[in-house]
């Protein structure tokens, strides 16, 4: 099979880097933006005779506390007396007294000294990054800012600073290392000062030249992010004073770059902050005004491309107290953020003096609702409670009921409607899931609720002894003739995921009803486990397939069998994706619904923007999910709906809710709740379950087929008339 990986998207290639302010008038006059309002208190004031130098402010939460941490000297910037102090509070105000996180290696006189370099959580532990460095030094190679370069990493123990050793040597990095859907990274200058980036692979870190040839070439203290495509955007300070930032960016999660190219986003030639809020908007902190680092201000994006709606932070910056070497006055500087409980907090340094925290509350940034992949769910815990949530009108019939040691296992499930009846496929077996003896039924109804004996559809291969077995995988017109399709393996061993092929031999088999009997037609697509029937994306079928391997693919073709498949992104903890399910918006989007098997209890989403070809990296929701098989799609009347198990201790209750525009779901309905037990046992059937739906809309009802206890095909009909949902 053909394999296709395109970076480039035709709706990257929309988009333009250098713009990174909508519009040059928004930060034309800087000093009169409007100010958020906001609750500023001191970290620490900086003290006549001692310590007067504050900068390199970062900020953390861990375990109940706000942390802080700063380069802190007796008077001048970057001084041999420098080193990195802390301090933490309960409410982000009141600050404890500074403490020391290591002292000066050598004393103030001696040559080698401290810059902080960020504080952060990881495997639920505090961390600080220092870095070690001698004063500036002539080499053959030039003029060295930082001798005898490196980054160490310090780790809290709940009563002092452990030095954990060099993190990476000849790295002056700007903030924590990030993973946006890849490895650990970061960006790095070295002992020159030359900008490269970071990532962590296989315990150690591989640095890189940041491409950029004169003017440039002198890029500095950068920030990341992740837009909802998985772009990771690099915002920089110019080195050569043009007095704008500059935009890099990165398609592979990190490990390269672009070459930075200069924005029309006016900037003081100072450190920024940029990052992403949870209710969606990308926010990015400077010094817009060209002439000094006042204000202090944010501006804010929709889609991470172009920012938009600058307030002022901190403005007209009071006069400096404590003069010393590289210390402007009338200063607000080097920001870091954290969000946390509804505010974004901003840590920065007053005039190089004085370490100050503001908290602005969210709501007072009066910010539209803006859509967001993670956003799944309309508001988190909708589904909290779901003893609260309504039954569905609906009606309930039995299509099979199983039989033990004779058909006691029964999935899989899927309907159609043909020439006046309903029809329905399984898979079935006689004790447990996908044993050597698994075949493909069918049955069909005039009603959907009165339905005919099941009859054989594809027996299994070889005998109940042999390795071979089918999965039903859907069951469809097509040009006007009923098709069924199941995957033929000859193996289901999913301890060997990772390892080997989970499904032996696998490849998708076509059946077509000839008005008497099933024909088979032979492959359908190779290597290919798919969930749901094939759908057409501008013109183009297309299937979601794991391959034997389980890794998923998009696959698109003008015609059956000429299949070219494009991976979804599966690096951790992304990499145990499965039973992916997709639906297209009128907008254009296609969105990507999947059950995730790292078992973190909520659904994970992706979504292409040219009609399948790409796809941006996944993020997991805010809807939760008993890791099963979901089924989403679209009502004759415009609603979109979703159907899942979201209770993520168990398959019960099977449930139904929709949306309007296809970004958020809301409305929820309980369609089936409180299961009874398992009448017999078997591989892999859990008791009072309901799972694996499959639904149709048709005369005037939605029909949502289902498996109880992977013992029972049954079957729901809810009429659109009473679910009291309006599609405006």
């Amino acid at each position: 099979m053909l394999f296709e990986l395109t970076l480039i998207t035709s709706q990257f290639m929309a988009q333009d880097p250098a713009k990174l302010l909508a519009g040059q008038a928004l930060l034309q006059t800087p000093k009169t933006l409007a100010a958020v309002p906001a609750k500023t208190s001191m970290v620490y004031r900086a003290e006549a005779g001692a310590w007067q130098f504050n900068l390199h402010s970062y900020l953390a939460h861990h375990d109940g506390k706000f942390w802080a941490l700063w380069s802190s000297g007796e008077k001048d910037e970057d001084s041999s007396s420098q080193l990195i102090r802390y301090s933490s509070s309960l409410d982000g105000h009141t600050w404890s007294p500074p403490q020391a996180v290591a002292p000066d290696p050598d004393g103030p006189q001696g040559p080698q000294r401290w810059i902080a370099r960020g504080i952060y959580v990881d495997g639920g532990k505090l961390h600080a990054l220092l870095a070690a460095l001698e004063g500036p030094r002539d080499t053959p190679e030039g003029r060295e800012s930082w001798h005898a370069l490196r980054l160490h990493r310090f780790e809290w123990t709940g009563a002092a600073w452990l030095d954990r050793g060099v993190m990476i040597d000849n790295c002056m990095n700007s903030y924590p290392p990030r993973s946006f859907g890849g490895p650990l990274i970061m960006t790095c200058r070295d002992s020159y000062a030359r900008m490269h980036t970071a990532y962590e692979e296989n315990g150690r870190w591989i640095l890189t030249r940041l491409p950029g040839e004169p003017p440039h070439n002198n890029m500095s203290e950068p920030s990341e992010y992740s837009d909802a495509d998985g772009v990771v955007h690099m915002i920089l300070r110019d080195g050569n004073r043009s007095r704008f930032l500059y935009h890099a960016l990165s398609r592979d999660q990190g490990r390269t770059w672009t070459a930075p190219v200069r924005t029309n986003n006016p900037d003081a030639t100072s450190k920024n902050v940029s990052g992403r809020l949870s209710n969606g908007w990308y926010y990015l902190i400077n010094n817009p005004s060209p002439t000094g680092r006042d204000p202090l201000a944010i501006s804010f994006s929709r889609d991470g491309w172009t920012f938009e709606r600058p307030a002022a932070l901190r403005l007209h910056a009071p006069t400096q107290r404590h003069p010393g070497r590289a210390k402007s006055t009338f200063s607000f500087q080097y920001p870091h953020t954290l969000e946390h409980n509804g505010s974004l907090w901003v840590i920065y340094s007053t005039n190089k003096e004085d370490i100050e925290i503001s908290e602005y509350k969210l709501a007072d940034f009066q910010l539209p609702a803006v859509r967001t992949p993670a956003h799944l769910l309309s508001r988190d815990g909708l589904l909290g409670d779901l003893a609260r949530i309504p039954d569905a009108p609906a009606r309930h019939s039995t299509l099979w009921r199983g039989a033990e040691n004779v058909s006691g296992f029964n999935l899989h499930s899927y309907i159609a409607h043909h020439e006046g009846r309903f029809w329905a496929i399984w898979s079935s077996a006689a004790v447990g899931e996908e044993d050597p003896d698994q075949k493909v039924l069918y049955a069909t109804s005039p009603d959907g609720h009165r339905w005919s004996k099941p009859a054989v559809l594809a027996d299994d291969p070889d005998g109940p002894q042999g390795p071979a077995r089918w999965i039903a995988r859907g069951i469809y017109v097509s040009g006007g003739k009923l098709t069924a399709l199941a995957a033929y393996i000859e193996s289901a061993d999913y301890r060997n995921r990772g390892q080997g092929p989970v499904w032996k031999n696998l490849s998708l088999r076509r059946f077509e009803w000839t008005g008497r009997r099933w024909q088979a037609r032979g492959v359908y697509a190779e290597d290919c486990m798919n969930n749901f029937p094939p759908e057409r994306l501008n013109g183009m079928l297309s299937l979601v397939c794991r391959d034997s391997h389980m890794r998923v693919t998009m696959a698109l073709a003008d015609a059956p069998g000429q299949w070219n498949h494009t991976p979804i992104a599966s690096a951790p903890p992304y990499d145990k994706m499965d039973e992916p399910t997709y639906y297209s918006t009128s907008e254009g989007e296609v969105h990507m619904i999947v059950r995730d098997n790292f078992r973190s209890g909520v659904l994970l989403r992706t979504i292409s923007r040219d009609h399948g070809r790409n796809w941006s990296v996944p993020v997991r929701t805010n809807y939760p999910d008993a890791t099963s098989k979901n089924f989403p799609g679209r009502l004759s009347n415009g609603l979109y709906y979703l159907i899942n198990n979201p209770n993520p201790k168990a398959r019960d209750p099977l449930l139904i809710s929709f949306s309007r525009d296809g970004w958020t779901f809301d409305n929820a309905m309980v369609i089936r709740r409180n299961l009874p037990a398992r009448r017999y046992a078997g591989r892999a059937k859990a008791s009072g379950s309901a799972q694996y739906p499959h639904a149709i809309e048709h005369g005037g009802s939605l029909w949502i087929v289902y498996s109880t206890n992977k013992e029972d095909i049954e079957i729901a009909e809810i009429p659109l008339s009473r679910l009291g949902v309006s599609p405006q």
